[in-house]
Parts: C-alpha cells; sequence; structure tokens
C-alpha cells in the first residue's frame, strides 16, 4: 500500500509528481515534472516490476488539489487510472497482471 499526499510545497502538477516520486516505485526515475506521459510510463515500470500482485494507491487530501487546480487533478487522475487499468492486461504484462487499486481521498 503506498499512501501519497499534495499538501504543502509547489501546486498544481509539480506537486502531483512530487508526491508520486515521493512515495510509489518509479522505473526509471522521473526528474522533471512537465511529461504526464513519461511519469505514466515510470509509474508503470515502477509497479510492475515490484513483487507484490495487490497494490493499493492512496491520494490523501485530493480536495484541495482538486479546488486549487482542477485540470491537473483531472489529468492525475488519468494518468492513475490508465496505469490501474493497463496492469491488469494479461497479455500486455506478459502473462504478469497486477491489481492495483486507487483510492482518492477528499481528506
Amino acid at each position: 500500500m503506498y499512501s501519497m499526499t499534495t499538501a504543502g510545497g509547489a501546486g498544481g502538477r509539480a506537486a502531483f509528481f512530487n508526491a508520486v516520486r515521493a512515495v510509489l516505485p518509479l522505473d526509471p526515475p522521473v526528474v522533471s515534472s512537465h511529461s504526464l506521459d513519461a511519469l505514466s510510463d515510470s509509474l508503470w515500470g515502477g509497479i510492475y516490476s515490484t513483487d507484490d500482485q495487490k497494490i493499493a494507491i492512496i491520494w490523501e487530501d485530493s480536495l484541495r488539489f482538486f479546488e486549487d487546480s482542477p485540470k491537473e487533478f483531472e489529468d492525475a487522475c488519468s494518468v492513475l487510472a490508465e496505469v490501474a487499468e493497463s496492469l491488469t492486461d494479461e497479455a500486455f504484462t506478459v502473462g504478469r497482471p497486477k491489481q492495483v487499486r486507487v483510492f482518492v481521498s477528499r481528506e
């Protein structure tokens, strides 16, 4: 289980990237906050490389992020959903699918 927060520090896209970098496995590491595609690929690779078959990602305090940056919130949720969905694909994961659940908490 991974619990991330976007509270404090930078706002917008940078806050989401920083939250992901702080707690989620990334492969390869992502150093900038510019490309959501790069983040998606890195997050997919990081989760795929773990030994865990079941993964939970909890995004705490998302309401403030949503209120401050609704477009960035939508983009962030899309990245998390895309990664979670694609990791369930038997063919895409070469027979090693993962069960990834994303929980977006308002508080």
